[in-house]
C-alpha cells in the first residue's frame, strides 16, 4: 500500500496492468487456437464469449494508451484526474474491479502542475474518452444481449 502512495509508481502499475492483461488474454487465445487446430478466427466465430473479451482487451490497450499520452503531454493534473475518474466508471461498468482499485488509488494520489489544458489538447481527451464509451456502450450491450444466450 505504500507503494502505491507514489504517482510513478502507481501510475506504472496501472499502465502495467493495461498492457498485460490483453497480452495474457492473448497468449491465452493463440494457446486455445493451437490446441485445438483451427485459426484463431474461427474460434473466435464459434465462441461469442471470446469476441466479447476480444473487443474488451482491445479497449484496455486503448486505455493505456490514452492514458500514457495523456499524461506524457502537457495536459495539467486537472484533465488527468478527469481521465481517471471516467477510466475507473468505465472499469467498474465492464467488470474491472482491479482495473477501477487501480485507477482510484493513482487518481487519489495524482497531483500535478495546475498547468490549464490547450484546446487541442482538451480535444484528445474528450475523443478518448468519448471513443472509450462508444466502445463500452458497446460491450455493455452485447453483454445483455448475451444474458438471454
Amino acid at each position: 500500500m505504500i507503494a502505491l502512495k507514489s504517482i510513478k509508481v502507481s501510475k506504472n502499475l496501472l499502465l502495467g496492468y493495461w498492457v498485460i492483461l490483453p497480452a495474457i488474454f492473448y497468449f491465452y487465445l493463440f494457446l486455445v487456437s493451437f490446441d485445438q487446430q483451427i485459426a484463431i478466427q474461427q474460434l473466435v466465430l464459434e465462441i461469442p464469449g471470446l469476441a466479447l473479451a476480444l473487443l474488451l482487451s482491445f479497449l484496455t490497450l486503448f486505455q493505456a494508451a490514452s492514458l500514457y499520452f495523456i499524461t506524457s503531454r502537457e495536459m495539467g493534473s486537472d484533465a488527468v484526474k478527469k481521465f481517471l475518474s471516467f477510466s475507473m466508471i468505465q472499469q467498474i461498468l465492464t467488470g474491472n474491479i482491479i482495473g477501477a482499485a487501480l485507477c482510484f488509488f493513482v487518481n487519489k494520489n495524482f497531483y500535478g502542475d495546475q498547468v490549464e489544458a490547450s484546446q487541442k489538447n482538451k480535444m484528445i481527451l474528450y475523443s478518448a474518452i468519448g471513443f472509450i464509451s462508444l466502445i463500452s456502450l458497446i460491450i455493455l450491450l452485447i453483454r445483455i444481449k448475451m444474458k438471454g444466450v
